[in-house]
């Protein structure tokens, strides 16, 4: 199970942007380099540290023949090798970059490391795994963004490569269920949107489709108490219910839409509320931040709303 971290997003939802560090999990793979590419750039209109992170997984050393385990550490010395190189050419660019290693379980070190570095965002190249691997291994992806004690941007297997300027955000979507606990997430994209001077839109996917322009709705208390819980975190006077578009699924499912609708207006960055859950159940059915990470074309943005 994942360190438990005290949850700070409701105080994040309330709070004007910060970015100063960026922690980024490196493990080599083409889509952790992308992650790379991203944090980058985000670092550079921040003016903010990078702080790239690899973990050596443990090894029994009793379970292996020895041959296996010199190779292992031999595997580990390249490792720490290409990540010292890294943080130099990124310093060489005239970033504020520095490494750590770390030594355990990834679902554990990551959290508690963040958490120890006051890191403002976490930003995580991810394949999510479905199928028998899921079944078997679980996701690390899904434990790092459902535990986080800060915001996770999430550079995911059909994603765009980052631009070649520097980053900013023109379009932000929030995915949401519209439930009170829901509401810091919101409030946190907003405030994001506004930061970026960037169009922002609250979006709801209705299993049943949306009701005629022309037609007064009906009082919905549960989505009365999502106004209300989001008024708590917004500035006196601010209100996001011109920003709400509900949509039917219609055919597809609600992950499916929300992708669809980003496809179609050229998003820049989803935003997703997540519950946290622990490391086995996450060998069931993915869940929507997940499926969307899967199929988004752009980033996602995760927060831990438990």
């Amino acid at each position: 199970m994942a360190t438990a971290v005290p949850n700070n997003i409701a105080t994040i939802g309330a709070a004007e942007i910060k970015l100063a560090r960026l922690f980024v999990p490196v493990d080599f793979s083409p889509i952790s380099d992308r992650a790379v590419d991203y944090a980058s750039r985000i670092a550079r209109r921040h003016s903010a540290e990078l702080i790239l992170a690899h973990v050596n997984q443990p090894v029994n050393p009793m379970a292996v023949p020895e041959a296996v385990w010199c190779h292992l550490q031999a595997a580990e010395r390249n490792e720490q090798s290409r990540l010292s190189e890294l943080g130099e050419q990124l310093r060489a660019a005239g970033l504020n970059a520095r490494t750590i290693t770390l030594n355990g379980l990834v679902q554990d070190e990551i959290p508690t490391c963040t958490q120890q570095q006051c890191t403002d965002l976490i930003v995580l190249g991810a394949h999510i795994k479905s199928g028998i691997e899921r079944l078997l291994f679980g996701s690390n992806t899904e434990v790092l963004f459902r535990h986080a004690g800060c915001p996770v941007l999430v550079i995911g297997p059909e994603i765009r490569p980052a631009p070649d300027r520097e980053w900013r955000l023109d379009d932000v979507i929030c995915a949401s269920d519209l439930r009170p606990e829901s509401a810091s997430a919101a409030a946190y994209a907003w405030r994001l949107a506004r930061k970026y001077d960037a169009a922002f839109t609250l979006l709801n996917v209705e299993c049943s489709a949306p009701k005629p322009a022309n037609q007064a709705p009906n009082p919905n208390p549960a989505v009365t108490r999502f106004e209300e819980s989001l008024g708590s975190f917004l500035p006196d006077g601010a209100s996001l219910t011109a920003k709400l578009r509900s949509l039917s699924q219609e055919h597809r499912s609600c992950p499916a839409t929300i992708v669809a609708y980003a496809r179609q207006n050229h998003t820049d960055l989803i935003v997703m509320g997540a519950h946290a859950t622990t490391h086995a159940a996450t060998r069931l059915l993915r869940g929507t931040a997940a499926q969307v990470i899967a199929e988004s074309p752009c980033p996602v943005l995760v927060l831990n709303i438990s």
